[in-house]
């Protein structure tokens, strides 16, 4: 069978840990339940490690999350907050949909308890780089030169 060069990749969540304390999470297409929870138990070992990180969840190519794993998100955020807000500097989202970013937006502020810092933007370069300067203020020494390369930022 020939395959189709306009089907789209198969449903994944990556974790890219290379550019540590900035971990990068891609999450392609509708990701089943099971593999979500298989993400939820990867994330957790980077939240048990003793450096604080930021998060870049590049969600480009991710429709909205089934309801199942929204309720298993929402479950796991309320059992590990402390963690979370103990651990993270900050998260940035990239998402291209502007129905999901405002979702996304009015959902990180009314979670409860979250104090976090976080930006949403359809950019991957500018989530990028608010993570690089959050990093940075925090006193953390990122891969800076590497970061920006990959990510192809220039000074602003």
């Amino acid at each position: 069978m020939t395959p189709n060069l306009n089907d789209s990749p198969a449903p994944s969540i990556t974790l890219d840990d290379s550019f540590w304390p900035l971990l990068t999470v891609q999450i392609r297409g509708a990701v089943p339940l099971a593999s979500f929870e298989d993400y939820l138990a990867q994330r957790l070992t980077y939240l048990q490690r003793p450096e604080k990180h930021v998060t870049l969840f590049d969600m480009r190519n991710a429709p909205m999350l089934s309801s199942d794993v929204r309720q298993l998100q929402a479950e796991w955020l309320k059992q590990h907050g402390a963690l979370l807000d103990a651990q993270m500097l900050g998260h940035a989202l990239v998402i291209t949909s502007p129905l999901l970013r405002l979702m996304m937006s009015t959902f990180l502020k009314v979670r409860p308890r979250s104090h976090t810092p976080y930006v949403v933007t359809p950019n991957l370069s500018d989530a990028a780089r608010w993570g690089l300067k959050v990093l940075e203020e925090a006193g953390s020494t990122p891969p800076a030169e590497r970061i920006k390369a990959h990510f192809g930022l220039t000074p602003h």
